[in-house]
């Protein structure tokens, strides 16, 4: 039976037009895709600091379960403001966390080696370069800490109990006075997790705590 040309040509347009428009669909997935990927490297190449924002109330920023991941650019920071933890919403005037910074990093911002550091009476210092500033005091765990410890480090952990709590008695632990806003910039208070976050900014790059995350150590590392 004989094909009409016309019919031919026309089948022959359409199926055309259809792989065209298939092309057409898999280019634009792929770039999408290629778009996402090459912002995840770019989030990933830029310096960010991390903490876990499902931290137990009262347990100075740990996070039972560690299972809810907020990061910030250190570039927001250009942002935001630093306002002070005490205002009429907390009866606090600092933040205290279990966040850990070597007696070797106290030394040394307590002798003057770094400039984005000052302090005024020798107690509290003010870090402040590329946009970011906020105020912390130094000070050696206490029986609160060791309670903490002790609450965790049981039962099936009990033998990291010691070695942890030689490494904090070793060490210094971050008190917060001042902090940005960054979660929550229309509010002129500091929550927790915002004094968390500047804590983890300046702590060790390896905590021994479960549950507080590791710092960026900002004052040892140039970015």
């Amino acid at each position: 039976m004989p094909v009409n040309r016309t019919v031919l040509l026309l089948l022959l347009i359409i199926i055309g037009g259809a792989v065209s428009a298939q092309t057409i669909q898999d280019k634009a997935w792929q770039d999408t895709a290629g778009q996402d990927k090459t912002a995840q490297m770019r989030f990933r190449d830029e310096v960010h600091v991390s903490i876990y924002d499902d931290f137990d109330d009262g347990s100075f920023g740990r996070s039972e379960y560690r299972s809810v991941l907020r990061s910030v650019k250190l570039s927001a920071f250009g942002r935001t403001k630093t306002h002070p933890v005490a205002s009429p919403a907390w009866e606090l005037t600092s933040h205290l966390t279990a966040v850990v910074l070597t007696a070797e990093r106290e030394e040394e911002i307590r002798s003057g080696v770094y400039d984005s550091v000052i302090s005024s009476d020798g107690e509290i210092y003010t870090y402040s370069s590329g946009g970011l500033e906020f105020s912390f005091s130094l000070e050696k765990p206490g029986a609160e800490i060791r309670a903490l410890l002790e609450s965790y480090y049981k039962d099936e952990y009990a033998s990291w109990l010691e070695p942890v709590w030689e490494h904090y008695s070793s060490s210094y632990i971050i008190r917060i006075h001042s902090a940005e806003n960054i979660f929550e910039p229309w509010r002129e208070f500091i929550q927790y997790r915002e004094a968390l976050l500047m804590a983890t900014i300046l702590g060790d790059r390896d905590q021994w705590l479960w549950g507080i995350h590791d710092g960026l150590d900002i004052l040892h590392h140039s970015f």
